[in-house]
């Protein structure tokens, strides 16, 4: 059985690619980390390093070592953590990524209601679209995302929570002609001037899907990432903006404009996003179950 004080050892070498900082590093003296290393080429059958005068370089069984060493001490950590989690004692910190238009009246929620019964929590909120979230989750950049739900293979590795469904609507001045319509066309689209969301985003995505089947070539000026800058733009220049709205939810920022959905509804699933075998904190847990309850809870 290998043991794992040596495998940490030798990571150190790895590392720094010198014994010397090695062993400063880890606290030890440069015999013991000399020692664990010669152990490991011992019990292993194979040479892991070579030492010269320009410094250390691993064998190519060393390199090939190290992908397990370094997926040992992960889970290793992983598991510490999780146990530290587990026990009360870990930091309560939580990586959320959120959609720009999921941001009302989630995050309000979340700095004032969820975070009194936690006094000791931090959330670290990243405002981002669909794909980049995915990436970051998958990266483990952000322990989980609360975000449409993506459909391509790569995105298998995610667990999915649903929590509701969002519409795709149009953002309208008022005193556009489209704004006297209970619901829009697609094909009247193209002769507008439109301001999408960004290409991350899903929106993006089921908007192409739907130009492309009702053979429309749409005028886009440009796409946005802030719906407060899409909304002023709408208002001053009577562009159409795309965004998507939750049920029983207003769209933060558009007041006074005019909100139109299609004619053919373009519906979408939006909720958690886990990376699949990766520890989520219990904190992770209890803010999935509170937003939950309170979107049930929500009008509409």
């Amino acid at each position: 059985m290998l043991n794992l004080k040596r495998l940490q050892y030798l990571d150190a070498v790895y590392q720094y690619k010198n014994f010397t900082q090695a062993s400063e590093a880890l606290y030890v003296s440069q015999p013991a980390i000399s020692s664990a290393v010669q152990a490991l080429e011992e019990e292993l059958g194979v040479k892991l390093v070579i030492r010269s005068s320009k410094g250390v370089t691993f064998t190519y069984e060393g390199e090939q070592f190290m992908i397990w060493v370094r997926r040992i001490l992960s889970t290793c950590e992983a598991a510490e953590n999780a146990m530290q989690d587990l026990a009360g004692t870990a930091e309560q910190r939580l990586r959320l990524g959120i959609s720009h238009v999921l941001t009302n009246p989630v995050v309000p929620m979340i700095f004032s209601t969820f975070l009194a019964d936690h006094p000791k929590a931090q959330i670290y909120l990243n405002e981002g679209s669909m794909n980049k979230h995915v990436e970051m989750v998958l990266g483990e950049l952000l322990d989980l995302a609360y975000n449409a739900f993506p459909t391509t293979p790569e995105t298998e590795e995610l667990e999915k929570i649903p929590v509701s469904t969002m519409e795709i609507h149009a953002v309208l001045h008022p005193e556009h002609p489209l704004a006297q319509l209970e619901r829009i066309p697609i094909a009247l689209l193209g002769k507008e001037k439109l301001i999408m969301m960004d290409a991350q985003s899903k929106v993006n995505e089921l908007m192409n899907q739907e130009f492309e089947r009702h053979q429309v070539i749409p005028d886009i000026l440009f796409k946005y990432d802030q719906v407060l800058c899409m909304a002023n733009l709408v208002r001053s220049c009577r562009y159409v903006g795309i965004i998507s709205v939750a049920a029983g939810q207003q769209a933060l920022g558009c007041e006074g404009l005019a909100i139109r959905p299609f004619a053919e509804p373009l519906v979408f699933d939006v909720g958690f996003l886990i990376k699949k075998g990766r520890y989520l904190p219990r904190l992770g847990w209890e803010l999935i179950r509170f937003i939950q309850e309170h979107t049930l809870k929500a009008p509409g």
